[in-house]
């Protein structure tokens, strides 16, 4: 009697729960592996080992127990850098054929931690790629290859975190020729549409565990056909273990979706709860476009239409209970599209979501960001769906709060797109009969390394053709490991302007200003700046093009302490981008802004050495503009939110030696939650860097006055966003959250000698957000 035989006869006498199903399942596998030695279960698949892995370690009490219910042997492989080598299986029969596959792979990692790589795969490349489950980044994916088609055929993809490193977890991944479905624990996690039959003339040798996976894998096994639900779910331990998991769930879900069993009277008294909790809030801005509850980020696709603005931005949501428990999708929040708008950029209403991912798991990590297309006859937003591609949805009514999905959705799929094109957040615009999209945060075509972006163009919205790297960046502007995520192209005086979101070393803003070769369909910048510098807060760009002409931007200012009290993250104010004579770039603030204008004071003529506090001047929702003379002084400026000993305060300095105006932080606050970011944890630890390093004390930006020009400021301070504008030329955006609530004052400065304050002017600022 065979090894395999002997295994399936004493499984068969256990008593172990749905061990016997399970052990069925196994029985037409192509191949399975137990890992207790370098044999398949049949003996017809010898393994290889290939650097450092342990064979045969034993499993005891529950999780043996959990092993054998699922047709492991009660062995695991412990992987430690190593992986193993399967080749081509006996006769080739690891080079699986037709239009059907289903992939089996029960793993756990203690540490938590996750190198990039494939998990169980037969690559070579896109180009020969047969099957491959991996981890790439915070996913965890499946794509395979399908003959005829050079790219991918499918991929789909969950969000790593869903795996707990104290737990054992089954994954499955099924291809039927029509879906891609993953599985994890026996519950669909993620799913699309592919079709084509498995690519063939692979010569990889498959292989387990590569590229430095560090943790445990109990068995793996494949199979030359569709496996069904109940089969999935005997592989996973059962109805028995599968209704377990669900009750366990349960109570988890309920605390995190906080939503299910809620009457009509406890839904009314929350809200009302809320909207007292978020008016009390001391660093909830009164005049800035903010979230009514819960957490945003990305600002994205932004028009203005029919004589309103709006803009849209990237908001949370997860499905409901039962949704959940039934194994449709996981309870894995996902970002959607929320949405606003203004008749005069100031006073915004909130609409229902605009985009909303489908809760199928078809969406595992929902809508995420894209753009409004400039110049098309009925409102398009382009966007990124990830494991699917770049989608498109129309605008079903003028006040845009219904949308329809392109029925070609994804029309440029992940899956088939260039190797060097990296599909991720777009942008895109119409010209003549044309359509143009940006596509991806990076370009892997050899020299042009660096932040890029690729070009996509269509006739139709259907037929997209890729037509390489948008621009080329240089080294004398950026460093190689930055990106273009989230960007925005659009013409600007005589001159075109590309800006974007930057993830490394920390998520900030740049630009660039340049020409756009309409023939060779390339960018050419000329020149290039920042909109964020270290310590700063703001990212994520958008602009639109208003009725009057003019370019209005928004970005999302992000937090620099702890999560906020039942609300997160910020819009910036609109602020208008022009060019001036010399092409550099124009930033102003809106000047529909001044409507909010209450309670003036004014001031002029004003000599300054040292501090001069302004009495009369007092709050944390304030404008303030004012006209300085330098004089013979070294450093100069503006202090707010001064406590009355000095223990807070934030200062607004500028440098005219060094050419900068800066946000000094040391002092802007007491809670030591607060953190200035300038460089991200992941980037840090990658170079090793210490926790204390990764902080910044002050906020620098490159600003030059001319020879005799006085500084011209303008401060908006909204609790904790503050605002500055300089000759209209440049600006700094800083979250500050001062502790003390007599932190009101505002104090004039000067270093090093003296300045003359020719005029200040100082409102209070009406609120608008009302809750």
């Amino acid at each position: 009697m065979n090894r395999y035989l002997s295994l399936l006869l004493f499984m068969c006498l256990s008593s172990e729960v749905g061990a016997a199903d399970s052990q069925v399942v196994f029985a037409d596998a192509v191949a399975a592996w137990h890992f207790s030695d370098l044999n398949s279960a049949d003996g017809k698949s010898a393994l290889k080992v290939q650097g450092d892995v342990k064979l045969g370690v034993e499993l005891k009490g529950v999780e043996r127990a959990a092993s054998l219910a699922r047709g492991g042997d009660g062995r695991a492989a412990e992987f430690a850098g190593g992986w193993l080598d399967a080749g081509q299986g006996g006769g080739g029969r690891l080079n699986l054929k037709g239009n059907a596959l289903t992939m089996l792979l029960r793993l756990r990692n203690p540490s938590g931690e996750w190198n990039n790589g494939e998990l169980f795969s037969k690559h070579g490349g896109h180009d020969k790629l047969v099957y491959n489950l991996f981890i790439n980044g915070d996913n965890l994916g499946f794509e395979f290859g399908a003959e005829g088609n050079p790219r991918l055929a499918g991929q789909v993809a969950t969000a790593v975190s869903t795996l707990d490193p104290k737990q054992w977890h089954d994954m499955v991944v099924r291809y039927d020729g029509s879906n891609l479905v993953m599985f994890v624990d026996g519950a669909a996690v993620a799913r699309t549409q592919a079709a084509g039959a498995l690519r063939q003339g692979n010569a990889q040798p498959v292989l387990i565990g590569r590229r430095g996976f560090k943790g445990l894998l109990d068995h793996a096994a494949l199979w030359q056909r569709a496996l069904t639900d109940d089969e999935i779910i005997a592989l996973s331990g059962g109805e028995e273990a599968m209704k377990a998991r669900r009750d366990a769930m349960t109570k988890k879900i309920e605390a995190k979706i906080g939503r299910e069993g809620l009457t009509l009277a406890d839904q009314l008294r929350g809200a009302r709860e809320l909207r007292q909790r978020l008016w009390n809030d001391p660093h909830r801005p009164r005049y800035h476009l903010l979230p009514p509850d819960g957490f945003w980020n990305d600002i994205n696709g932004t028009i203005y239409w029919k004589g309103r603005y709006h803009v849209f931005f990237l908001g949370r949501l997860a499905p409901d209970l039962n949704t959940i428990l039934s194994g449709k999708d996981s309870d894995h929040a996902r970002e959607t599209w929320l949405h606003a708008s203004s008749r005069d950029l100031v006073h915004w209403v909130h609409h229902p979501p605009a985009l909303v991912p489908v809760f199928d798991g078809s969406m595992p990590r929902g809508i995420y960001s894209g753009d409004m297309m400039d110049n098309m006859p009925v409102p398009t937003i382009i966007v990124h769906v990830p494991g699917q591609g770049t989608c498109l949805f129309t605008a079903e009514d003028d006040e845009l709060i219904r949308w329809k999905p392109h029925p070609k959705n994804p029309v440029i799929p992940s899956a088939s797109a260039p190797p060097e094109a990296i599909v991720f957040d777009p942008c895109g615009w119409k010209e003549g009969d044309m359509h143009y999209a940006l596509v991806g945060n990076k370009n892997k075509t050899p020299g042009c390394e660096g932040d890029s972006t690729s070009l996509f163009r269509s006739r139709d919205l259907v037929k997209w053709e890729y037509r390489g790297p948008f621009y080329k960046s240089e080294r004398r502007w950026t460093e190689e490991y930055m990106d273009c995520a989230c960007p925005d192209f659009f013409p600007l005086g005589n001159k075109h302007m590309l800006i974007s979101h930057v993830h490394r070393p920390w998520n900030h803003l740049q630009y660039y200003i340049g020409r756009f070769d309409k023939k060779a369909e390339r960018f050419l910048p000329e020149s290039h700046g920042f909109m964020s510098w270290p310590g700063g807060s703001v990212c994520a760009p958008e602009t639109l093009l208003d009725g009057k002409g003019r370019r209005i931007f928004w970005g999302w200012i992000m937090e620099a302490g702890p999560r906020t009290n039942g609300w997160g993250s910020v819009a910036t104010l609109p602020r208008v981008l022009s060019l001036a004579d010399d092409n550099s770039l124009r930033i102003e603030p809106a000047p529909e802004l001044e409507t909010l204008r209450c309670n003036p004071r004014h001031r002029e003529n004003l000599t300054v050495s040292g501090e001069l506090p302004l009495k009369d001047i007092r709050g944390d929702c304030l404008e303030i503009s004012a006209v300085i003379e330098p004089c013979d002084a070294k450093e100069f400026g503006i202090k707010v939110r001064c406590s009355p000993d000095g223990a807070e305060q934030t200062a607004i300095v500028c440098t005219p030696g060094a050419r900068t105006l800066k946000t000094e932080l040391a002092k802007s606050t007491l809670d030591p939650r607060v953190k200035y970011i300038w460089m991200n944890e992941t980037w840090a630890r990658e170079r090793n860097i210490p926790a204390d390093k990764r902080f910044a004390q002050e906020q620098v930006a490159p600003f030059a006055l001319k020879p005799g020009e006085p500084l011209r400021l303008r401060v908006f301070l909204d609790r904790s966003v503050l605002e500055v504008y300089a000759n209209d030329r440049q600006c700094i955006t800083q979250r500050i959250y001062p502790s003390r609530s007599d932190s009101l004052g505002v104090t004039l400065i000067s270093r090093g000698g003296s300045v003359k304050v020719k005029s200040l002017d100082a409102w209070d600022m009406s609120p608008t957000n009302s809750w």
